[in-house]
């Protein structure tokens, strides 16, 4: 019985985890801006200038049945911030969080979410 809570504590706190991140850019126009993210729970939230951008709910976007059961794997997200498009292209795995992210096409930021 003990084993059980032991596992069920771990499991506990492994999915309450919050990884986070920032760094500086300043855009071809001039703009500065501070992009960060975090992951609470495994899901992605990205910030440019306090601006929520991305907020997702699925833990892995990946559809196809070998990614479901992986731990790596890569996903795509996309948003706006002030009419431009942001991309975000993360891989996970079992030890790292690393995402890059495009503002229009030019690429912002290299996160690591630890």
């Amino acid at each position: 019985m003990k084993r059980i809570n032991v596992l069920f504590v771990a499991l506990f706190l492994a999915g309450c985890t919050n990884f986070s991140a920032q760094q500086p850019y300043r855009s071809a126009n001039g703009e500065r801006m501070v992009i960060s993210a975090n992951m609470p729970n495994g899901m992605l939230k990205l910030w440019i200038n306090d601006v929520l951008v991305v907020d997702d709910t699925s833990l892995n976007q990946d559809k196809s049945l070998a990614a479901a059961f992986s731990q790596s794997y890569t996903n795509v997200y996309n948003g706006t911030y002030k009419g431009q498009k942001v991309m975000a292209r993360c891989k996970f795995s079992r030890d790292s969080r690393e995402c890059d992210v495009f503002v229009d096409g030019e690429h912002a930021a290299n996160l690591f979410l630890r």
